[in-house]
C-alpha cells in the first residue's frame, strides 16, 4: 500500500482505524478525566456505532484497515519486532521486569497479548496468569495502563504527501498509541518501503517534550500544510517537523496556526476542517479570532525559516486555494448552536470525497449549513463515540487519497 495524501478532500481511498475494545471497560468515574473522557461509554453501543461508521466509509469505496489486525500480523509473523515492541513498551512504562512473561506465548498467546496492548494489565491479572509476584503497580493496581483513546487513530501518525509523521503525544496516557502505530507503519509488510519523515525509531533526539499530534496537522495542498499550535502540539515541534518535510521535499510551506490551549479546542481539527479545495468548516468562536500566524519556508539548505505572516487566515486560505475561500460556520454561525455543536465535534468533519463529508447526525445546525453550501453529508450516530471528545476525522488515519 502506497501512502499518498496531497490534501484533505480528494476521494478517501484507504484509511487506518481502531475498533474500540476492552480498554473502554477500564474507564471509571475515578479515572475517566485522566484518560481524557467526558463520561463512561457503553462499549457494546460504541462498537455498533463504530461498525456503522466503517460501513458508511466502505459504501463509498474506502478500504478500511484495522490497527489491531496489523498488530496481530506483526505479533504472529515477526518475532524480532514483537520482542522489540514489548520491551519498548515495558521500558517506556517503567515495568521492564514483566516483558519476558508477556513474550511467553504459553502465558500470553498472541490474541491475549493483543488485548493487553490495548486494555493494559493489572497486578492481580498478571499474578493470576504468570504465578509470579508482580512488580510495584501504578495507579489502580495497574502495571500497564489501558489506552482508551486508541480509537482516535488520527493522532499517533499522519501522512503528508508520500511520507508519515510519527507523532509524539502530549499526555503520557497516550504514548503507547504512537508506539503501536509506528510499529506497524515501520515493520508490517503491507507498508514495506514507505518512509517516515519524522519521529521514526532511529530519531531518539526528537522525543518529548517536542510533542505533535495528528489532529493538529491538515494537508491543505500538495505544497502546503497547516499545523495547529495547541494544547498538544508545541511551536518548537512545528519548526522541527517543517525542517524534516522540507528536506525531503514533501511540502513547500508550513503554517503555524495558534489556537487556544484548552481541552475544548484540543486540536486544530476540532475547530477547522476542509471539505473541498475552496471550502472549509470552522468554529467562528476560535477561527475568526486567530492572530499571530507564522509560516515556514525552506532556506537554501532546506532548513525551516519562521516568519510572521501579516495576512488574515481568510487571505491565506484564498491565496493557497487560488480562489476565494468558502466558509461554512459551525452551528450555521449561530453562537448558541455553534458552541453546542463544536463540543459534539460538528466541526470535526471527515471528507470522503470533494464536497462529501461525514459527521455526527446530532450536529443538525452544522449539517444544514453544510448542505446549504452544497456539501453532501454522510451522517453517523455518535452518542457513545463522542464521549471521548472526537468525531469522524479524529477516528481515522487516512493512508491514501486519489483524484476521481
Amino acid at each position: 500500500m502506497k501512502f499518498e495524501i496531497q490534501n484533505e478532500y480528494d476521494h478517501l481511498d484507504a484509511v487506518l482505524v481502531h475498533r474500540p475494545g476492552l480498554e473502554i471497560d477500564r474507564l471509571t468515574h475515578d479515572n475517566m478525566e485522566r484518560f481524557l473522557f467526558e463520561d463512561i461509554p457503553f462499549l457494546k453501543r460504541m462498537q455498533e456505532e463504530h461498525d456503522a461508521f466503517v460501513e458508511a466509509m466502505r459504501a463509498r469505496d474506502v478500504t478500511v484497515v484495522y490497527l489491531e489486525a496489523l498488530l496481530t500480523d506483526l505479533l504472529r509473523d515477526n518475532r524480532a519486532q514483537k520482542e522489540k515492541l514489548i520491551q519498548n513498551i515495558c521500558r517506556t512504562e517503567n515495568v521492564p521486569a514483566i516483558a519476558d512473561d508477556l513474550l511467553d506465548e504459553k502465558k500470553f498467546p498472541d490474541d491475549k497479548l493483543l488485548d493487553v496492548l490495548f486494555a493494559g494489565i493489572t497486578s492481580t491479572e498478571y499474578q493470576k496468569v504468570t504465578g509470579h509476584r508482580a512488580p510495584s503497580a501504578g495507579r489502580d493496581n495497574t502495571l500497564l495502563q489501558p489506552i482508551p483513546n486508541a480509537y482516535f487513530s488520527r493522532d499517533p501518525a499522519v501522512v503528508v504527501g508520500n511520507a508519515v509523521i510519527s507523532c509524539k503525544m502530549h499526555f503520557v496516557e497516550r504514548v503507547r498509541e504512537t508506539i503501536l502505530t509506528r510499529a506497524v507503519l515501520e515493520h508490517h509488510p503491507e507498508f514495506a518501503g514507505q518512509r517516515l519523515a519524522y519521529g521514526g525509531t532511529d530519531e531518539p533526539t526528537e522525543d518529548r517534550p517536542f510533542t505533535v499530534e495528528g489532529g493538529d496537522v491538515l494537508v491543505i495542498s500538495d505544497d502546503t500544510v497547516f499545523i495547529g499550535a495547541s494544547e498538544r502540539t508545541r511551536s518548537e515541534t512545528i519548526e522541527r517537523v517543517a525542517s524534516k518535510v522540507f528536506v525531503n521535499g514533501d511540502v513547500q510551506r508550513v503554517y503555524e496556526i495558534p489556537i487556544p490551549t484548552e481541552r475544548t479546542f484540543m486540536h486544530l481539527d476540532t475547530v477547522f476542517t476542509c471539505v473541498d479545495r475552496n471550502t472549509v468548516v470552522w468554529y467562528p468562536g476560535v477561527m475568526e479570532h486567530i492572530k499571530y500566524i507564522h509560516h515556514y519556508e525552506p532556506d537554501a539548505n532546506g532548513k525551516a525559516v519562521r516568519k510572521a505572516d501579516d495576512r488574515s487566515l481568510i487571505e491565506i486560505l484564498s491565496d493557497e486555494f487560488g480562489e476565494e475561500v468558502n466558509i461554512v460556520r459551525t452551528g450555521g454561525g449561530d453562537e448558541h448552536y455553534a458552541s453546542r455543536e463544536q463540543r459534539t465535534d460538528g466541526t470535526n468533519t471527515l471528507a470522503i470525497a470533494p464536497r462529501v463529508a461525514c459527521t455526527y447526525e446530532r450536529n443538525t445546525h452544522t449539517i444544514a449549513a453544510m448542505e446549504e453550501a452544497g456539501i453532501e453529508c454522510i451522517t453517523i450516530q455518535g452518542s457513545e463515540l463522542v464521549r471521548g471528545l472526537g468525531g469522524p476525522r479524529c477516528m481515522t488515519m487516512p493512508l491514501r487519497r486519489v483524484k476521481k
